[in-house]
């Protein structure tokens, strides 16, 4: 009976972690003090990472849903491929035969065998890029080259209605706050800010252009060449969307 009751009420010992325990060395349950507050140190330590890397996170989705897409440097890409690709076939209109090249400092318009919307590729379009500096967004459209019916490419020319709901021509619209075409032939010194030729096409394309960004970029593009020049960038001083150009 005495040995049952000296089981039944241990006296405390001393173990050797430094804490009194009332169970024996090898029976003793639980955590001590020391090791409950270390255990809370490492889980506050964590809880203070994960949310620095969740609110970290959180201002990068904030930043990427108020910022609007930069689609000017693949328009850009796109005018430079087509340029690239550019055909001089001539065409028979009323009057005249002749190649169609229309080069103005805010508008260009030719036949090229890289098209957008045509499901095999080399098939020949009409396309045109016409800039709008009111409202600084660059207007693209392409028409499927019919030769035989030359007065819908005529009136494909011809049309300035850009986004009007009642134009058959549909046109995608590009944010541009600076587009500038100039042009210039084989034999040209410098460039000239439109191409009134209809027999020949200008041997290079200057195209500077700015995108939401400060940079203005220029390219000189070559016609059925897929090969350009790049000038070096110039950057705008305090610069804003839409801002003015430089020239």
């Amino acid at each position: 009976m005495e040995e049952r009751k000296l089981q039944g009420n241990p006296t405390p010992r001393f173990t050797p972690r430094g804490a009194w325990s009332f169970y024996p060395a090898g029976e003793r349950k639980g955590f001590t003090l020391i090791e409950l507050i270390i255990a809370t140190a490492i889980s506050a330590l964590v809880m203070g990472i994960l949310s620095v890397c969740f609110s970290f996170a959180l201002r990068v989705w904030q930043s990427t849903q108020d910022s609007k897409p930069d689609f000017a440097f693949p328009v850009a890409e796109l005018l430079k491929s087509q340029l690239a690709e550019c055909d001089p076939t001539p065409i028979r209109f009323t009057e005249t035969l002749h190649p169609v090249f229309i080069g103005k400092p805010n508008s260009i318009a030719f036949i090229t065998t890289h098209s957008v919307r045509a499901i095999s590729q080399g098939v020949p379009v009409v396309v045109r890029y016409t800039y709008d500096p009111n409202s600084k967004i660059l207007y693209y459209s392409e028409l499927l080259l019919d030769p035989y019916h030359s007065k819908s490419i005529e009136q494909f020319l011809a049309d300035k209605s850009l986004q009007n709901k009642d134009s058959k021509i549909h046109s995608y619209g590009v944010e541009f706050p600076e587009f500038v075409l100039e042009y210039a032939g084989e034999e040209s010194k410098q460039f000239s800010q439109s191409w009134d030729s209809k027999d020949e096409f200008p041997k290079e394309v200057l195209m500077r252009w700015r995108g939401q960004d400060t940079m203005v970029h220029t390219q000189i593009l070559m016609l059925n060449s897929p090969f350009t020049i790049e000038v070096p960038k110039v950057q705008l001083p305090n610069a804003a969307p839409g801002g003015a150009a430089i020239r």
